[in-house]
């Protein structure tokens, strides 16, 4: 799978109503866990673990995107130069 293809999806997964809910969901149960009073350290450091990794995988789904987007304008950029009539100057 290329870097578009990745980014085409990570868009749909970002865009989805069903990710986004569950995000929410998700993230809202352990910021409401972590606000209880912590009497277990060791929880409340695994919480905010959890909040790392969902944010992490925000992130992945947002750099594959990103990463798309730079193979689009390299491609285009490419063409440009192929069609460029001062290709042989260059």
């Amino acid at each position: 799978m290329n870097d578009i293809d990745r980014a085409t999806k990570a868009k749909a997964i970002l865009e989805s109503y069903v990710f986004v809910d569950a995000f929410k969901n998700v993230r809202g149960a352990i910021i409401k866990r972590l606000e209880c009073p912590q009497t277990n350290t060791q929880a409340a450091e695994d919480l905010r673990r959890c909040l790392r990794v969902i944010g992490d995988v925000r992130m992945n789904l947002e750099a594959a995107i990103s990463s798309g987007k730079l193979e689009v304008f390299r491609l285009e950029q490419d063409a440009k130069r192929k069609k460029s009539p001062l290709r042989f100057f260059r």
